[in-house]
């Protein structure tokens, strides 16, 4: 069992290094392949075609931002300029990944196609690491009374809809973090609104 989660694992760090050298491209497979030093036939054992190979590269990735969520969390001083932080920096990250950036301008049907499986995906993998944390910041009055899904949902719809969408070419990392802070202080707003309606 160890030889084939690490022959799978080998497979997915040969994926990661051929989408960020070349992004999507013809013969992905076959080139993947190669660069894992594996046959076609055996890694469809492992992944039974290309949509399977994304979701497991976006798990992996997403294990790893969630780890460093949580981390990041823990140390806190101010909770809301991490936060603000946080989504500036994914975002960032995002828009600036050499196999991303490739996918957003030539092949943007295929994000198009990730972006429903991504949200599930996030869940499973934040909900349990983050629900706390969220509780703590809700309890210490930091964060208004948010359900910690309901925070994890919006906090992945605010990302992916910063990273899929035009900005000017002249946005800078402090323009982008003024406007998240913006919308995160609008929507703070309403959320403390809607639990003194709640309350009233």
């Amino acid at each position: 069992m160890a030889g084939r989660n690490d022959l799978r694992e080998r497979i997915l760090d040969a994926a990661a290094q051929v989408l960020r050298e070349h992004g999507p491209r013809p013969r992905l497979i076959t080139t993947i392949a190669e660069r894992a030093q594996v046959s076609r036939p055996t890694l469809y054992r492992h992944f039974r075609d290309r949509t399977e190979l994304y979701d497991s590269l976006m798990r992996a990735e997403l294990q790893r931002v969630v780890e460093e969520v949580v981390q990041r969390a823990e140390t806190s001083a101010d909770p809301f300029q991490d936060y603000v932080n946080l989504v500036v920096d994914m975002v960032t990250e995002a828009r600036e990944h050499p196999a991303l950036r490739a996918i957003l301008a030539r092949h943007p049907e295929i994000l198009n196609a990730q972006l429903p499986r991504l949200l599930p995906i996030v869940l499973e993998i934040a909900e349990p690491r983050l629900t706390p944390i969220i509780r703590a910041r809700v309890a210490s009055g930091a964060w208004p009374d948010v359900d910690p899904r309901t925070a994890i949902t919006w906090t992945t719809r605010l990302i992916t809809s910063f990273i899929t969408m035009p900005l000017p070419e002249d946005a800078t990392r402090a323009s982008l973090h003024a406007t998240v802070e913006s919308v995160l202080d609008i929507a703070s707003t309403i959320a403390r609104s809607q639990v003194r309606e709640r309350k009233a």
